[in-house]
């Protein structure tokens, strides 16, 4: 999972995420590095910054890739969602309902 790097994911956060997640769950990322990539650029670009503790909790939200998150955004107030992740990303429960 080292391309995260290359994501602006700092070594101490990838340590976590290696900690926090099943060797399976490495796996799938290092098979799906373009989409990982390009969930981290599009959770970004919506204005989430607890990316780093989105990658250690729930690290199968970026797995999704961007067009299921941009869909399932789409679905949602996207301004208050992203206000709510950031406050708690317990509030990615709201993307598991669409």
């Amino acid at each position: 999972m080292d391309f995260l790097l290359e994501c602006g994911i700092d070594s101490e956060t990838l340590t976590k995420i290696r900690l926090n997640n099943s060797s399976e769950l490495a796996i799938d990322a290092e098979w799906n590095i373009e989409r990982v990539s390009s969930s981290i650029d599009y959770l970004r670009k919506i204005g989430i910054n607890v990316i780093d503790r989105i990658l250690i909790n729930r690290f199968d939200i970026v797995l999704r890739g961007e067009d299921n998150l941009r869909e399932t955004f789409s679905k949602t107030d996207q301004n208050k969602l992203v206000e709510l992740i950031n406050k708690d990303i317990k509030y990615l429960y709201y993307l598991d309902l669409y």
